[in-house]
């Protein structure tokens, strides 16, 4: 397998990883001194991560929704400073109710799903099996809009509609 193939099914096996929700596979995908970088940088959570502080941040991502479904809609691999750059499309659901009276109601606009689109940049190692480098950039508007509906429903209070 040249260091190209290599590079992509790395890439591919990084992103069904995520999309297995699987925290050991991501594990076995991490070099030993692998940081994630999350952008922009003002959306949480701030600051990087080392191998073992992303597979917790990714299983407790993971129960924010019963469904996540990221989908590789291009990929692009650069074999001289081996990095792998793939735009991704995930959806994904959580049913969340609130308290109304004695009994519970769905938390408005929460349940109408997730949409957001990703660009996940990996640095890999010289043979290109390791993630060494993550780069995660998220459309921030999407993000914030979703995450102000689960805390509100979560918390009992009223969002305005995007």
């Amino acid at each position: 397998m040249s260091l190209r193939e290599q590079i992509a099914k790395t890439a591919r096996a990084w992103l069904k990883a995520h999309r297995d929700r699987n925290p050991d596979a991501i594990r076995a995908l991490v070099a030993p001194d692998f940081i994630a970088n999350f952008h922009p940088k003002s959306l949480p959570p701030q600051g990087n991560k080392d191998g073992e502080g992303y597979v917790q941040f990714s299983a407790q991502a993971f129960t924010l929704f019963e469904t996540y479904s990221p989908t590789e809609v291009d990929l692009v691999v650069d074999e001289g400073p081996r990095k792998a750059v793939c735009y991704v499309e995930a959806r994904g659901y959580k049913e969340l109710t609130i308290g109304c009276g004695t009994g519970t109601a769905a938390a408005p606009g929460v349940n109408d799903g997730y949409s957001n689109q990703y660009i996940h940049k990996l640095t890999l190692t010289e043979d290109g099996r390791l993630v060494k480098v993550f780069d995660s950039f998220v459309d921030s508007a999407a993000m914030m809009v979703f995450m102000g509906k689960v805390f509100a429903a979560k918390s009992g209070v009223s969002q305005p509609s995007e």
